[in-house]
Order: structure tokens, then sequence, then C-alpha cells
């Protein structure tokens, strides 16, 4: 009798929430018809495309994976992949030193001008990309630039820009992507800082932990999740890259500083062939899925502190 009384209840809440479960669907709808619309239908549609070339008369032509082929195969593509890499071993790991270096010491060795360092240092991620291309082109210009009206006082005399020279236009654009974004690492890491626990640094402090002892053994190690995120952002931001090379070099000189968003927008707004332009995307979406792959295996999913596993 009592088995039959105790066991109602829960027979009816089984029934409950059958019957609720569809209504509970609803709500992921609007989220789910947004993913289709302007996710998973364009990267279909893509996907499509890079299976098609245009004839001579414009009608579309299926060619299977005979672009893909061709793309691999393109000396070009090959320096994309090279200057990509560049760009990620570089800017990713120089952005998050600096970045970290100042919010540590403008969060531990300022008071009255910590808001002024946070702006300033924050100041070109916020400033629009053309006048940061306009400034670095004049930067780096010959004989008149600012670099050169340094380089003077030890000799050194630019007969070229650091961009025109194909040898040095890949890593002169990486300067500029990393005095643009490194006020974005900062940003991270004082977030990161102001969230540390104090009862923590307290106890590092008794043990005898303090300066470049506590920054390193104790400090770094609890800003993980910030740096997580921040090789995260930094591996998009690297596949992402367009409207700084677009606008300083657009690629060139001879592809030197080309890299897969000018390459992408070359092929299919400038030579009109979407096809290969569609097969460079799902290359790149290839590329960002198995890189975000290997940072989920070797660093986990969560970017937030670890979490204790459930009985």
């Amino acid at each position: 009798m009592n088995a039959r009384i105790m066991a109602a209840p829960a027979a009816a809440t089984v029934r409950r929430s059958r019957y609720a479960a569809p209504g509970l669907y609803l709500f992921a709808l609007p989220a789910t018809l947004l993913f289709v619309v302007f996710i998973a239908y364009p990267i279909l549609w893509v996907t499509g495309q890079s299976f098609f070339t245009r004839s001579a008369g414009g009608a579309p032509v299926f060619t299977g994976l005979a672009s893909y082929r061709e793309a691999i195969l393109d000396p070009v593509f090959w320096t994309v992949v090279r200057n990509m890499a560049l760009w990620g071993a570089i800017t990713i790991p120089v952005q998050m030193l600096i970045g970290g270096l100042l919010a540590y010491f403008i969060e531990r060795h300022t008071i009255r001008l910590r808001g002024f360092f946070r702006t300033m240092f924050f100041l070109p991620v916020v400033t629009s990309v053309s006048v940061i291309s306009l400034v670095w082109v004049q930067i780096y210009a010959p004989y008149y630039g600012i670099a050169q009206a340094y380089l003077k006082h030890v000799g050194i005399v630019m007969t070229s820009s650091a961009i025109g020279d194909a040898s040095s236009a890949i890593y002169a654009l990486i300067l500029v992507n990393i005095w643009q974004w490194t006020g974005f690492s900062m940003l991270m890491y004082i977030a990161g800082i102001a969230g540390l626990p104090g009862e923590v640094l307290d106890a590092a402090r008794v043990d005898g932990a303090k300066g470049w002892r506590l920054a390193v053994h104790v400090i770094v190690p609890m800003l993980a999740p910030a740096t997580k995120s921040l090789l995260l952002l930094g591996v998009i931001g690297t596949l992402q890259t367009f409207p700084i090379v677009h606008l300083m070099t657009g690629g060139g000189p001879n592809h030197a500083s080309e890299v897969f968003g000018t390459l992408i927008f070359k092929r299919s707004f400038v030579l009109g062939d979407t096809g290969a332009g569609a097969t460079l995307s799902v290359i790149v979406l290839l590329i960002a899925l198995v890189l975000s792959l290997i940072q989920i295996v070797f660093l986990g999913a969560s970017l937030s502190p670890a979490r204790k596993e459930r009985p």
C-alpha cells in the first residue's frame, strides 16, 4: 500500500515531464533557426560552391575535388600557410607576454594613474583599422618616416619601406597587429588578476613568496583560464586576419604578405572565381576545426577554473 502511494507522485512527475518536454523544445527554436539560417546554411552553400567552377559563358561546371587539388598545388597557397603560421606563432605569445606584464605592473604598481594607463594601452584596440594602417604606412615610410627619424641616430637609412620589401613585409604587418591587439590581452589579464582570491595571495606572501616569485609561481598559474581564452581567440583571430593586410599591402609584394583573407577576397571578388574562393574558405574552415579539436584535447573544453568531479 505504502509503495503504491509513493509511486503515484513519481508516475505523475514522469507524465508531466513527458507532456512538458515538447513545450520546452520551443524555447530552443529561435536559437536553432538562427544557427540554421546564418551558420549551417552558409557553410553548406559554400561547400557546394567549392565543387563547381564557372565556364567561359558563366555557367556552373561541376569539378568535384579538382578545385581542392588545384588550390593545394598552387605555390601561393603554401606562401599563405607559411604566413599564417608565422602570424600565429609570433603574435599570440608576444601579445600574451606583453599584455600580461602590462596588466601586472598596472594593477600592482600604479594607483592614481591606473585608469590612464589602462585607457592608453587599450586605445589601439578601439581605433579604426583604416587609421592604424595610415599611421603605420607613414611610420614605415623611407627617408622621412617616424621610424627613419629614430634609426638615423644609429646610422641606418631606410631606402625602402618595410612593407614594400618581400622579405620583411609579413613581419612589418605582424608588428602592427601586435601593437593593435596587445591592449586586449592586457584587459583580459587585468580581469583575471581582479578575480584572484585574496586569501591565496595572502597565504603565499606569508609563506615568503613575493615580487617575481609570487608572480611566476602563484599568479601566472591562477591566470590559466585567461591564457586559454587568449590562445583560443588568438587562433581564431589569426585565421580571420584581413583588414590590416588588405589596407597596407594588399597581400603584396608578389604575394609575400598574402593571408587567407586577402587570397579568398581576390579569388572571389577581384577575379570572380567564386569556386576557388569557396574552396579556400572550406580549407580554412577545416583548419579551424582541426586547431579547435587540438586545443580541446590538450587544454580542455572548459575555459573556467577546474571544477570538482561529480560523485
